[in-house]
């Protein structure tokens, strides 16, 4: 493929040269057969005018067709468990969505209660009122560590999901 070859000018027609490895019919101008790959010397009594194109093939060489292979199945176990983990990882950040908010609904429900409740002045109704509502919210913020925890794992997850499609869009430019 590397290995150059002596071109000999076609008969029929002179700006038309043929190479001296496929036999292929190749343009004056060509640098390398659009065939085989290989690198063309063009004569040094070509002339400017002989340098049109004559025509054109809708075929691709055979060294630059790409080889589709099927998926092998490691990477598509491997997806269909980054698949699942997702789904897994996802129904828990709902889950832990719910909890928060739920504790909050909770904490604000016993502290509108307290506050309605309780007889006094409204300093004193205020006072009762937060000390539900701060403790119990509180406690439920705690909830945002695993929220956050998740939201990273899925981040994560997503992306060698991505870097596995890629890889598989690309195989056959890796092969050597």
């Amino acid at each position: 493929m590397t290995a150059t070859s002596t071109v000999n000018v076609h008969n029929i027609a002179p700006r038309l040269l043929t190479c001296g490895k496929c036999s292929e019919s190749v343009e004056a101008q060509a640098k390398f057969c659009g065939q085989c790959g290989n690198i063309m010397h063009v004569p040094a009594h070509s002339s400017s005018s002989e340098q049109k194109s004559v025509r054109c093939t809708n075929t691709t060489p055979t060294f630059a067709k790409a080889r589709f292979d099927d998926v092998g199945p490691k990477v598509r176990a491997e997806i269909n468990q980054i698949m699942s983990a997702l789904f897994r990882e996802r129904f828990i950040l709902i889950l832990n969505t719910f909890v928060l908010l739920g504790v909050n609904l909770v904490g604000f429900c016993l502290s509108l209660k307290a506050y309605t409740e309780f007889n006094g002045d409204e300093m004193c109704k205020l006072i009762i009122a937060f000390t539900p509502f701060l403790f119990v919210n509180g406690v439920g913020c705690v909830a945002l560590i695993p929220i956050r925890g998740t939201k990273r794992e899925i981040y994560r997850l997503q992306q060698r999901l991505q870097f596995l499609r890629a890889q598989m869009d690309y195989q056959h430019l890796m092969r050597g």
